[in-house]
């Protein structure tokens, strides 16, 4: 059996224009307005192999339906059937009696008469013509009226009897097809399958398995919070095919804007050739609140905290939010964006978390997504966090010295609790030495525990150490237990410091011995401060030295050792000092500025060639805390937040401050 037209179009059904919808107007049975097909590839004409004749069985007969032959009345159609013993031929006029088709409450009067001529010739504008032959196709009364649908009977059931129809126009006879069909039950018109929907805010996209035998199109009803259902117009729906779900029906519910946050009730009947429908789906309820948009959890600045042992732990929080397709909250957590993973969940309305699994100083990244019937969402709000622990360390304890040989000390303590970065050694020339003036004696932290030391200083020389605990946070806590050392006195012969010779930004020491050139000399200074250093370690026959690290108007005390040829070291010399003559220019730190840069707050200034280095410091909180010490004219801060003031000291070879300048990061 051939397919009378072409079923399933492959393009999308779209309305009359308004002047064609006038014309249109009287071939409507109950539509709300008239459809036309596009054909493929976008023009307008049928698919000329979607003709011929389709029957469909009835107890006792059989239905017989085709397409108007080009779209113009015959004079008449002649029919032929074979079967059941016997072949017999009849005609049927090409529209039928206009009384029989009023009387059958086909068509009205004027419908009958719109037909009539309207099909008297073919019809040439395309959007009309296949806007006729949609329907033709959809109406069975206006199918009987042109004779495109007949009704056969007096036939046997369970016999097989074939059909051949021609159409006579002028003489000319044109084969519409042929067809077979055995009488008896008809069988039931095959219902959609597979309902499904896909909510937006103002539109419901429905979907189903499409329906087989010789179903047509299909009738969407819809109902609105359980409303009677309603028949969707335009109807029936044409489907177009996706070439990627060739089985799928798929249907916009968008005619006219939907209610947000509504619930709509669908239900799909399938529509045959012969103007049969098949039993409706079950109804699939679809809720226009589901694409709203969900609220917002924004994550707010974490709360860092510590206990007194140390521990600490990340609080965060964010807006409770309330929607009922939010079953939970997923917290999730990472060394950076990239790497977030779940950490924890909590249920929906919460608005805490707390994390307790972290180690201080690291960075870390937190997450928040929703947990819904679908699976999680993945993070949709991101914080970073770096846990800080304000409190200062605990100095470490059991300080000891051990001379090692007359040059050599080494300083031995027990570890401080928790986890710190590492321990700062500072000197001083006595036990009471106040905290300020304090010397480093190791430029940055190191881990070990003990600390091998060259004593740069004369025989006899007292000072005391002292072991600073610096915490992962680079938190400095305060001085340990001092340690007192005296560099032991080996004797020998002292040179004699001859004197202390001021010059231009620079002290000349000169001296001479007693006796034998030693090995070597050393010469000591001590520092406007009050410290000691030793400054040069010559050859036993050098008898003058010209200290140039040095700036007026400070004052300089100088003395010298002799080493001999096993290092070891005589009384010192008598001590002499004096003022460096000229004033060099103070180095100063000039055009200063901080931006944001990939790796935090990137500082910058202009160089000055007094300068040996720059001390940078950041204020944050009304606590100051010293960042390095660099010889560029540029830092940047990895750490850096909102409001940090930051302080740039430039400092000279000798470790005197110049001008400084400040600047806050916006």
């Amino acid at each position: 059996m051939k397919t009378l037209i072409h079923c399933e179009p492959r393009v999308a059904v779209r309305a009359l224009n308004p002047s064609r919808l006038l014309a249109m107007s009287l071939l409507l049975l109950g539509a709300v307005n008239a459809q036309i097909l596009t054909g493929p590839k976008g023009s307008l004409a049928p698919d000329p192999t979607k003709t011929g004749v389709a029957a469909l069985p009835q107890p006792g007969g059989a239905l017989l339906r085709w397409t108007l032959p080009g779209n113009q009345l015959p004079d008449a159609y002649r029919l032929t059937r074979e079967g059941g013993g016997s072949n017999i031929t009849r005609e049927v006029p090409g529209i039928a009696p206009k009384a029989d088709a009023v009387k059958n409450d086909w068509v009205t009067a004027q419908q009958y008469d719109f037909l009539k001529a309207k099909f008297a010739a073919p019809v040439s504008d395309p959007f009309e013509k296949l806007g006729l032959q949609l329907q033709t196709l959809t109406s069975p009364g206006i199918a009987r009226t042109l004779n495109l649908l007949i009704t056969e009977t007096g036939l046997k059931d369970g016999t097989r009897y074939s059909y051949r129809v021609v159409a006579l126009r002028g003489g000319k006879e044109t084969l519409v097809g042929t067809a077979t069909v055995i009488p008896g039950a008809p069988p039931a018109v095959p219902p959609p399958g597979k309902l499904s929907a896909a909510p937006e805010r103002t539109r419901v996209t429905v979907a189903w398995q499409r329906a087989g035998g010789q179903v047509m199109a299909y009738r969407v009803y819809r109902s609105e919070n359980g409303a009677a259902a309603q028949l969707l117009q335009p109807s029936p729906y044409f489907p177009t095919t996706d070439p990627a779900q060739p089985d799928r029906v798929t249907f916009k519910d968008d005619a006219l804007p939907l209610k947000p946050k509504t619930k709509y009730s669908y239900q799909v009947a399938a529509l045959d050739l012969f103007g049969r429908e098949s039993a409706r789906t079950a109804v699939l309820v679809a809720d226009t609140g589901d694409a709203e948009p969900f609220p917002r959890a924004s994550l707010v600045e974490p709360v860092i905290t510590f206990s007194a042992d140390g521990r600490g732990r990340v609080k965060l929080s964010w807006n409770a939010v309330k929607d009922p397709r939010i079953l939970g909250l997923v917290v999730y957590r990472g060394r950076s964006p990239e790497t977030l993973k779940p950490l924890g969940e909590v249920a929906a309305g919460s608005s805490t978390y707390t994390d307790t699994g972290i180690e201080e100083a690291k960075s870390y990244v937190y997450g928040l997504g929703y947990k819904l019937a679908a699976g999680a969402t993945g993070p949709l709000s991101i914080r970073g966090a770096q846990p800080l622990n304000p409190a200062m360390p605990a100095p470490p304890t059991g300080l000891s010295a051990k001379l090692e040989d007359a040059n050599t000390l080494i300083l031995s303590w027990k570890p401080a609790t928790g986890q710190p970065i590492g321990y700062l050694v500072v000197r001083g020339a006595a036990t009471d030495t106040p905290s300020e003036q304090l010397v480093s004696v190791t430029p940055r932290p190191i881990s070990a525990t003990t600390l091998k030391l060259r004593l740069d200083a004369s025989p006899g020389t007292g000072m005391s150490f002292r072991v600073i605990t610096v915490s992962a946070s680079g938190i400095s806590g305060k001085p340990g237990e001092p340690v007192a050392v005296v560099t032991p006195r080996l004797g020998g012969d002292a040179p004699t410091l001859t004197g202390v010779e001021a010059q231009n930004s620079a002290l000349k020491v000169t001296w001479t011995y007693s006796g034998a050139v030693p090995a070597q000399v050393e010469v000591f200074r001590q520092n406007p401060k009050g410290d000691l250093v030793l400054v040069a370690r010559l050859p036993g026959a050098t008898k003058a030295f010209t200290d140039r690290n040095v700036a007026a108007p400070f004052a300089y005390a100088y003395l010298v050792a002799a080493l001999d040829a096993k290092g070891k070291r005589s009384d010192p010399s008598n001590v002499a000092g004096g003022v460096p003559l000229n004033i060099t220019a103070t180095p100063q730190v000039q055009a200063l500025s901080v931006s944001a840069g990939s790796g935090g707050a990137v500082l910058s200034w202009k160089a000055d060639q007094g300068a040996a280095s720059y001390a940078v410091y950041r204020i944050r909180g009304g606590r100051q805390a010293r960042l390095s010490v660099v010889t560029s004219a540029k830092y940047t801060d990895a750490q850096a937040r909102t409001g940090d003031v930051y302080r740039v000291v430039s400092l000279e070879g000798s470790g005197i401050q110049g001008e400084e300048a400040t600047i806050t990061f916006k």
